[in-house]
């Protein structure tokens, strides 16, 4: 009788200890924890973000098949989609969204207020105007600071005077992209010179048309339609001699001549940590929407001669990447 009772207790104790664990953790162990991640188009660098914080959740503990299970749509370009695909996402009672591109995360700000939503390459939700920030929401933005970027193009083209951009005035991280590019090229006495595109469709002849108008150099700043369609634009640049500046600097690799800003790899690992923490158990409020501290500079020589321009000696040393 007594081991007996020896037995209930040692059960009792053990069954209190999980009980305690259990509930630090936050971790749902009697099913698989749902996240469902949307992005706003098939695209490389987009595809790098995912693929790097996907890759991160595994490097916590966190692995697709095992204790995760991931639900990925693109909204193939049309931000209609977006809301679809959120929707569809509740249907599923995901338990997580996670949003790759800033219509994707304004989308989410404005439609998901019961679960966590964590975004990855997007400006903050105050940039784009979002006052109300939902507290299920929370991840890393691009500060977006532009007089680096300007600086580089001042070193790499001495007698810049114009520059021509192109941009889709329906996205809104394009819109904030060509004003924070606007306001310091203003402030650089460099004017800028803009035609506005709806399709990657539109980018070729428009950048045709831009190419026209006697501007010193090309940029793209942030503008996941005219990226869809850099091929064109990088065409453009080296049948006119014109140099093609991004602040993506992955788009380098696609040949753009430079590129200064956040790496789309660095920013889904950070995203990455974040989702993460929130799998464990932190509410979403209790993590502040940060800013990436990280920038590179990539240049790619070749493209460079291609269009018109060759860098200087003390650009090229302060470069992270350089492509010969």
């Amino acid at each position: 009788m007594k081991l007996n009772i020896k037995k209930l207790i040692l059960f009792c104790s053990i069954s209190l200890i999980l009980c305690f664990l259990i509930s630090c953790t936050g971790k749902k162990i009697d099913k698989m924890y749902t996240i469902g991640i949307v992005q706003i188009v098939e695209d490389p660098m987009l595809d790098l973000a995912r693929n790097s914080l996907i890759e991160t959740l595994g490097d916590e503990g966190f692995v697709e098949g095992k204790n995760i299970r991931i639900v990925y749509s693109s909204a193939q370009g049309e931000i209609p989609n977006i809301s679809l695909i959120l929707k569809n996402f509740l249907s599923q009672k995901v338990d997580m969204i996670i949003t790759n591109s800033t219509p994707c995360m304004a989308a989410a700000a404005q439609t998901i207020k019961n679960i966590p939503v964590v975004f990855t390459v997007a400006f903050g939700p105050e940039q784009i105007g979002i006052q109300d920030v939902p507290s299920n929401l929370t991840g890393v933005y691009d500060p977006f600071e532009m007089n680096d970027f300007v600086r580089m193009m001042r070193l790499s083209v001495p007698a810049l005077k114009n520059i021509g951009i192109l941009y889709n005035p329906t996205e809104p991280n394009a819109r904030f992209g060509a004003d924070q590019l606007k306001k310091e090229c203003a402030d650089q006495n460099i004017t800028v010179i803009e035609m506005s595109v709806y399709s990657s469709n539109d980018v070729l002849l428009a950048a045709r048309s831009l190419a026209q108008k006697q501007i010193d150099a090309f940029a793209i700043a942030a503008d996941n339609t005219v990226h869809l369609a850099i091929a064109s634009f990088v065409r453009v640049a080296e049948d006119h001699q014109i140099p093609l500046f991004v602040t993506d600097p992955s788009q380098v690799e696609r040949g753009a001549c430079a590129g200064f800003g956040v790496d789309y790899g660095d920013w889904g690992r950070e995203s990455g940590k974040i989702a993460a923490e929130i799998i464990r158990g932190k509410d979403p409020a209790e993590i502040p929407i940060r800013p990436m501290q990280k920038k590179t500079m990539s240049l790619n020589l070749k493209a460079a001669a291609s269009q018109g321009i060759t860098f200087p000696a003390e650009l090229i040393a302060k470069a992270d990447k350089v492509i010969e």
